[in-house]
């Protein structure tokens, strides 16, 4: 899935935060108008600085597929407590649906 103004998680050149929650991986890149939703969780590229670590195994490597996008409207890419919000909030919404 190609969308304009999503980074493409394999190239490794974007600075990105990334959560791993609710069972999804989170990722939202310096510049993007979107965030990232992959099922389970997914390291797409070289991990430099990890500030907390807990995560279920398996752990899922290289290309994995969208599982939906997120508007980042608001917020800046390396605001972790603000990707945190958004990913709760996201999740919330599924479990209604």
């Amino acid at each position: 899935m190609t969308v304009q103004g999503l980074t493409h998680p394999y190239t490794g050149a974007t600075a990105c935060s990334r959560l791993f929650a609710h069972g999804f991986t989170f990722r939202w890149a310096k510049g993007d108008r979107y965030i990232a939703v992959m099922r389970g969780n997914c390291i797409e590229q070289r991990r430099y600085l990890i500030i907390e670590d807990r995560l279920p195994r398996p752990v899922l490597e290289g290309a994995q597929p969208l599982a939906d996008i997120i508007p980042a409207t608001h917020g800046d890419w390396s605001d972790n407590h603000l990707l945190r919000h958004i990913a709760d909030t996201w999740a919330r919404g599924r479990h209604r649906a």
